[in-house]
This record gives C-alpha cells, sequence and structure tokens, in this order.
C-alpha cells in the first residue's frame, strides 16, 4: 500500500463529510476516528437518524464510548496489555484497568484520519499508525472506504497493511436503534438474528476464557430471530458483564460479503437492517454501560443503542492456537481487507 504525503499528514481540525443517494437516504462521516456519525433515513412518516452519537465535534472528541468509530489496532480487550509474538513479549498502554481495549490509550478512535471523497456517495479515511505505536510493532497502514449505495446499502471497506507480523483486527463501533436515536425505544426491544452457532463466554472482567460455547439450549441462540431484552440477565455469562456484551462466531458458510450474517428489526418492524459480512465474528453489546452519555437530542442511558462490531474472535492473541484460521495476526507486506455491508429496508 503507497500513501502520499497529503495522506501522511494527521490534521488537526476533523473534517465532517456527507454521502447522499438517489433515494434521500444520507450518512454523515467524521475524520475523526475515520466514524459515522449519523444515518438518517428518509421514511414516510419523516426523516429519521437511526444511530447514536454526540451532539457536535467538540463533545465527539471528548466521549469516551466509541461513538461510530473506527477501532484498532485491536478491537476488544488484550489482557494485561501484554502479547507474544514470535518469541518478543510486547507491552501496550493499557486503558480499562490492566487491560488494552480497543487499541489502547490512544487508539484509532482518537486520530484525525485523512480524508478524500471521490463523489458523494464515497468517502475514504487513510491512516498510517507508526512502529511502536500504543506498543504495537511495525508500521501499519490502514485505509476506510464508506459508500452509499443508490439501494440504501452502507459499505465499509477495510484494507491495511503492516511491515511487520503485528496483530490487526479493526472494527466499527455504531451504536444502532432504529427507531431513532432520539426515540425512548430501547436495545431490547429491537429483533435480532444471526447466524452464529458460538458464542464467547467471560470472566467478570469481560476477558474470554478461551471456550466456544455453543448456543444450543442457551440464553445466546439468535439463530432465529427473537426479542434482544427476552433473555436479559438470565444467566451468570450475562450477569458478569452487565447484559450482552460478547462476542458470536458466525457459521464460515455465510462469511463470503454475499450472505446475510445478521438482521437487526426496529420495535415495530418499520425498518430492518441485514449486515453481510467477510468478518468471521461480531460482537454484540448492549450499551450497559452508557451512563449520563451526552448524545444527539438528548443525554443517552444504558441499552439506548446496541452495537453489532463485526470483526475476528475477540482476543485472538490469547486463544489463537485453538483456532488457527481466526488468528488475527497480520504477516509482514501483505494486505488483508475485509468488508462489512449493512442493507437497510423501511
Amino acid at each position: 500500500m503507497q500513501f502520499t504525503k497529503q495522506q501522511r499528514h494527521t490534521l488537526r481540525t476533523p473534517k465532517v463529510v456527507a454521502l447522499t443517494n438517489k433515494q434521500g437516504m444520507k450518512i454523515i462521516l467524521s475524520s475523526l476516528g475515520a466514524s459515522w456519525v449519523s444515518c438518517i433515513l428518509p421514511l414516510a412518516s419523516g426523516k429519521r437518524d437511526i444511530i447514536l452519537g454526540s451532539p457536535n465535534m467538540a463533545a465527539q472528541m471528548e466521549q469516551r464510548v466509541y461513538f461510530g468509530a473506527t477501532v484498532g489496532r485491536v478491537a476488544n480487550r488484550i489482557a494485561n496489555s501484554t502479547f507474544e509474538l514470535d518469541g518478543h513479549t510486547y507491552q501496550l498502554t493499557h486503558n480499562q484497568g490492566a487491560h488494552c481495549q480497543h487499541g489502547g490509550r490512544d487508539n484509532f478512535s482518537y486520530r484525525v484520519w485523512a480524508i478524500t471523497q471521490p463523489d458523494q456517495q464515497q468517502a475514504i479515511f487513510t491512516l498510517v499508525s507508526s512502529d511502536g505505536d500504543q506498543g504495537f510493532p511495525g508500521e501499519l497502514k490502514v485505509e476506510v472506504h464508506y459508500e452509499l449505495t443508490d439501494d440504501n446499502q452502507v459499505v465499509i471497506s477495510y484494507r491495511y497493511q503492516c511491515d511487520q507480523d503485528c496483530p490487526v483486527n479493526l472494527t466499527n463501533y455504531t451504536y444502532f436503534n432504529l427507531a431513532g436515536e432520539d426515540s425512548d425505544r430501547t436495545a431490547f426491544e429491537h429483533d435480532l438474528q444471526m447466524h452464529a452457532p458460538y458464542f464467547l463466554p467471560q470472566n467478570h472482567e469481560g476477558l474470554p476464557t478461551g471456550e466456544w460455547r455453543e448456543v444450543t439450549d442457551t440464553y445466546f441462540d439468535f439463530r432465529q430471530s427473537k426479542r434482544i431484552g427476552r433473555d436479559y440477565l438470565q444467566d451468570e455469562d450475562q450477569q458478569a458483564v452487565g447484559g450482552y456484551d460478547h462476542t458470536f462466531v458466525f457459521d464460515g458458510a455465510v462469511t463470503d460479503g454475499q450472505h446475510i450474517v445478521a438482521t437487526l428489526g426496529s420495535p415495530n418492524g418499520d425498518v430492518h437492517m441485514h449486515m453481510m459480512s467477510t468478518s468471521p465474528a461480531i460482537h454484540v453489546y448492549t450499551g450497559n454501560h452508557l451512563v449520563s452519555v451526552l448524545g444527539k437530542s438528548k443525554t443517552y442511558t444504558p441499552f439506548s443503542g446496541v452495537v453489532l462490531a463485526t470483526q475476528y474472535p475477540f482476543d485472538g492473541l490469547g486463544h489463537a492456537e485453538a483456532h488457527e484460521p481466526h488468528a488475527i495476526i497480520a504477516k509482514a507486506n501483505h494486505i488483508y481487507t475485509n468488508q462489512t455491508r449493512y442493507q437497510f429496508i423501511f
């Protein structure tokens, strides 16, 4: 991957761009964190913004819940902020107790990315993360491409390359509320279906145990559509983290980017979102810790939205040996790509 000097330069002031399609749908993006900050659907009842976000860029720079951001180098937690690779032990910055979350103290969501906009329906964000950034090895070049299609799909494509072997696990951390970000309806009132036969149990610190547990006969079985809140806190796995905050592993047959891997439905059924992805897993977070977070139209509270973050399985560094195809180590000088598509039906 070759970046120009302009792309390498990190600008101090975030930029905001809007993408629009022929149907009247509009998304708003920010170079702060290469973030998806609004998604406005032209419903018959009026325009509806269906993702949570900050009221302005100043507030966006202060919030710490990753509204719509591209997170990295490694999404989710790395236990004790350390990992071993090729005989070396790497010490990372820690930002959740002793652990490294979403890439460390100064992770990608806090960076101002370079941005280009080829046309009114595309935007490309680029970032160069230097060798040693947050403790990670190698210079990592990242490109995140957003596209809004005329059939109401938002397509997020990732492309990255590192000059040393390094863990990389990028995702987008958008909070969805299909009833509207200003609605009093919660994540629990949405319907969710996922083609995911496994989930990853966690301990009380939110760290995976290494087990891939079958969802059969558990409250984590979303292979048939069900209300997210129907089985809320009905087991020790949820109780440990205050709700759903877990990684689910997809059936490998559907991760070709063409099949639907997950579907989210609004409380009254007037909006549906189908997801297609080449990522092998998804992290579901029901906003358990959204406590008095300043939002666009109101103050958000727990369960105001749900995150559906496609990625590699959580903490692949610690447990990759048991599931080698899902290891998150990017090999030196190899270009990696993945994509997630969000199809909105309304």
